[in-house]
């Protein structure tokens, strides 16, 4: 009977030892696995939150450049629009013809306005992309 009781408790202890280093053991490294993927993870989710905030903000100053662009493209139509109903108005060739200086001093300070702010509207805008 000794014998079998013996047995038993050596039966037991060897199957308490294989169950703790084939079971519990990998089980702890499991968990502490797990735990490092899930702060991995968590790292990921606020780099990619951060990302996305500065995505979003840069959206919105994009949307906020743009709409200022519309209404500056808008004024220079209106602009355009006046310029050319000048044209229309006159009758350059017949004031050419007729008064030269005038016609050519006029013509040249337009052309030199209108090359100075095509050159203040290139180095504005070539500010804003650096």
């Amino acid at each position: 009977m000794t014998k079998i009781l013996m047995s038993i408790i050596m039966a037991m202890g060897v199957g308490g030892l294989f169950y703790y280093n084939f079971s519990v053991v990998p089980m702890k490294n499991k968990i502490e696995e797990q735990t490092k993927v899930i702060i991995a993870q968590d790292l990921r989710d606020q780099e990619q939150r951060a990302a996305i905030e500065a995505i979003q903000g840069n959206l919105e100053k994009t949307t906020q450049a743009l709409s200022g662009l519309q209404v500056q493209n808008q004024q220079y139509e209106i602009q355009m629009a006046d310029y050319l109903d000048v044209f229309r108005r006159h009758n350059l060739s017949k004031l050419a013809s007729a008064k030269p200086g005038l016609v050519e001093v006029d013509a040249n300070n337009g052309t030199k306005e209108v090359f100075d702010a095509i050159e203040a509207d290139s180095q504005r805008i070539s500010s804003l992309n650096d």
